[in-house]
Formats: structure tokens, C-alpha cells, sequence
């Protein structure tokens, strides 16, 4: 779920900006994490609430001195170094490694003051439940602070935006996995050796997305959205009850040169369930 291991591999902590785009300004890491503090501070202060990070890897939002923050994954830090090729002590001390398919709340006993996703949403198949799982994770009151790719600042701009359709599709069938058409679609976009296996052999391509699909394990952006996108089926979701607890309480648009948006989901007060 969190940074298995890719179709292309892409070791950085966003995703990489569009050919078009990469004339802008420089974005350092640290323009990332500056900017992500500075959106999670107008919610929730990380110095003084407990935190928790699905996924950080080696780039955790809250750095150690800047508040108390645990570290969850589907893998080990020492795994995570081993897979991606970076020194172990550069990876984010990982306190719990979970199982992608059972839930969170499930897996980890402790409550928090806000849970951080940063580049985790596009790779979750299914949405709905997973913003649930996350949601029993939070104490009442408490945030999940998302940051977001805008698809139109990547390599996935001409790929078809998800719809509420497509969550609530994935929602009532249970999808387990990123479904087969994302598969095809991400290697397409984001790899040019499998670009060319599509057009020069459809079937052997056809087959390979096939034993990804059934494998399980493709680690796929199955969701890709414009920041207005996303805010809307996220209003239609807590609206229409899909999230029950939730209220948004945090819209923050992208703002070019850099390539995510921010979101934010509350747990609300009176919610004891």
C-alpha cells in the first residue's frame, strides 16, 4: 500500500513534475516539508499532540524536535533500506509494521491527535474505507492531514481523472488491489519500456498487467485527481455519510511549483463511536 515496490520505481518523496513543468523553479525537499508543517500547524499543534505517519519512509513530515510522531508501514525500516537502497538510518523509525489488508485500527492500539499521509491516498484502492480505518485511529477531535499529488503536475496529467463512481464502485465490490485498468494505465504514463511493450505487443502486456493484477502486489497511483476533485467527492462522501465522524476542515489548493495539495478530514467532537 505504502511504497511496495513500484512498477517504475520512483524513489523520491513526490511524485516526479510533467515534462513541461520541470523548467520550473527548483523544489527542494525541505520547500515540501516547509510547506507541509506550515498547512498541519493551521489544524493541530505537532509539538504538543501525539502524531502518527503511515508511510514517511525517509522524509517524515514532523522531523524528530518538532513534535512527538510515530512512524507506521507495511515494511520495516530495515526493509524499507534494503528495497529502496539508502542508508538505514535515513528512514523513519517504523514502530509498527501493519498488514496492508486488515485494518489499521486494528493493528496499532494507540489513539492520536492526527494522522499524516503524504502521497499514500493515490495508491489506496479503496478510499472510502481505508479514510474510515484511518478515522479510528483518531482520537475525537483529532485530524487526518493528507497531501495529495495534483495529477495535472505529474506524469499522470493525461491519465482519466477518478471519479465518485469509481470509489463507490471500488467500495461496494471491496477492492483489495489496484484494479487492472490503473495498472495498464500507470505503466503507460510512467514507464516508456512498458509504453512500448503496449503498442508492440498488446498481449504480452495485456499478460503481464494480468499477473500484477491477480499478484496482488502492484503498488499503482490507482487515483488521480485535480485538487478541486478530490474536495468535492470529499464533501460528497462526509455528506452522504460514507465517512460517518468526518467533517472536512482543511482545503488548501495547489500552488505550482510544487505538485500536491492538502486536505484535511476532523474527527468530530461528539463522535465516541
Amino acid at each position: 500500500m505504502w511504497r511496495r515496490r513500484p512498477v517504475s520505481p520512483d524513489r523520491s518523496p513526490t511524485p516526479r513534475l510533467a515534462p513541461t513543468l520541470r523548467r520550473a523553479r527548483t523544489i527542494a525537499r525541505e520547500d515540501y516539508r516547509g510547506a507541509r508543517l506550515g498547512v498541519l500547524r493551521r489544524i493541530v499543534d505537532p509539538s504538543r499532540g501525539e502524531g502518527l505517519e503511515l508511510g514517511a519512509f525517509d522524509f517524515p513530515t514532523v522531523a524528530p524536535g518538532a513534535g512527538s510522531c510515530t512512524f507506521a508501514d507495511v515494511r520495516s525500516s530495515q526493509e524499507l533500506a534494503a528495497l529502496f537502497g539508502v542508508p538505514s538510518e535515513s528512514v523513519a523509525p517504523v514502530e509498527w509494521v501493519v498488514d496492508r489488508v486488515r485494518p489499521l485500527s486494528e493493528q496499532i492500539p494507540r489513539r492520536f491527535d492526527y494522522v499524516i499521509l503524504c502521497h499514500v491516498l493515490e495508491h489506496v484502492p479503496e478510499p472510502i474505507r481505508f479514510l474510515d480505518d484511518v478515522g479510528a485511529l483518531l482520537r475525537p477531535g483529532g485530524v487526518a492531514f493528507l497531501a495529495v499529488p495534483d495529477k495535472r503536475m505529474t506524469l499522470d496529467a493525461p491519465r482519466p481523472s477518478t471519479t465518485i463512481d469509481h470509489l463507490l464502485a471500488r467500495h461496494y465490490h471491496g477492492a483489495a488491489g489496484p484494479p487492472i485498468t490503473q495498472i495498464m494505465e500507470f505503466a503507460r504514463t510512467w514507464d516508456e519500456n512498458w509504453r512500448r511493450l503496449a503498442t508492440e505487443s498488446p498481449r504480452e502486456f495485456f499478460a503481464w498487467a494480468q499477473g500484477q493484477f491477480e499478484s496482488g502486489t502492484a503498488d499503482v497511483h490507482c487515483n488521480v485527481w485535480r485538487d478541486e476533485e478530490l474536495f468535492e467527492q470529499l464533501d460528497y462522501l462526509v455528506h452522504g455519510g460514507f465517512l460517518p465522524g468526518f467533517e472536512v476542515c482543511l482545503r488548501e489548493p495547489n500552488r505550482p511549483p510544487f505538485n500536491e495539495f492538502y486536505v484535511a478530514l476532523r474527527r468530530t467532537p461528539s463522535d465516541a463511536s
